[in-house]
């Protein structure tokens, strides 16, 4: 079944997803962007945080989770080894790994980067100065905790760079691919609808969102909530 899922992303408040590489900035902790300086949300940290909030819903809903599937990510070693071409492929990997894939065999779905664009559906701007008239990202100050004394600790100032994208842009992206069953769509749905949050310190209040999906199965529109219904497949 053919899957294509175009998603919508609003933040409520300014987020900080950052990457290793210090590059030209002065922050300790700096944003991820593309090659024309515009913050992005790669797919891969959508991604993951959708996986963890598919497998926390998977293990609630299906009895006896542990043991169908022992399965414990993120080492290799302790997760699902069936390969897709094996006859017992159904009952041999979980509902997770079939969804997200495994280090043993790949993802059958894809998630594009999320790209800064406006409301109108019109493509974003496409140089990072065109948007220093609206908002530049800003720089958050903190200090380290030493978790043993409960002080700060001597030495550890470090910046975040935030990014807090006005009410006129948002960001999009798509999921798309092929899964063999709706209720396998219905939990990768689910786990979009639990988000609220994306990036780092969001203890602080940075990163929460409003995650919206359009749904198409086989090129035909689906309903999300139609969709979600069949949840409960789980269960049985």
């Amino acid at each position: 079944m053919q899957v294509d899922i175009e998603l919508k992303v609003t933040f409520d408040t300014p987020f900080s997803i950052g990457t290793g590489a210090l590059a030209d900035s002065v922050a300790s902790k700096p944003l991820v962007k593309d090659a024309t300086g515009k913050p992005i949300i790669p797919g891969s940290s959508l991604k993951g945080k959708v996986r963890h909030e598919c497998e926390r819903i998977a293990r609630a809903l299906i009895p006896n989770f542990e043991q169908c599937w022992p399965c414990h990510p993120p080492q290799p070693k302790d997760m699902c080894r069936g390969e897709p071409s094996t006859p017992d492929w159904q009952e041999a990997v979980c509902p997770i790994c079939r969804i997200f894939g495994a280090p043993w065999h790949p993802a059958p779905i894809t998630f594009t980067n999320l790209e800064l664009t406006t409301t109108a559906g019109s493509p974003g701007p496409r140089g990072w100065d065109q948007l220093h008239s609206v908002r530049t990202t800003d720089l958050r100050t903190g200090v380290g905790i030493n978790r043993r004394r409960g002080v700060a600790e001597e030495r550890l100032l470090y910046a975040t760079e935030t990014y807090g994208p006005p009410l006129a842009l948002l960001y999009r992206g798509r999921i798309w691919g092929t899964l063999e069953e709706r209720r396998e769509v219905a939990l990768l749905l689910g786990g979009l609808r639990s988000i609220t949050a994306l990036g780092g310190a969001r203890s602080q209040g940075l990163g929460w969102c409003q995650v919206e999906a359009t749904v198409r199965l086989d090129n035909q529109p689906a309903s999300v909530e139609e969709l979600l219904q069949e949840l409960d497949q789980w269960s049985r």
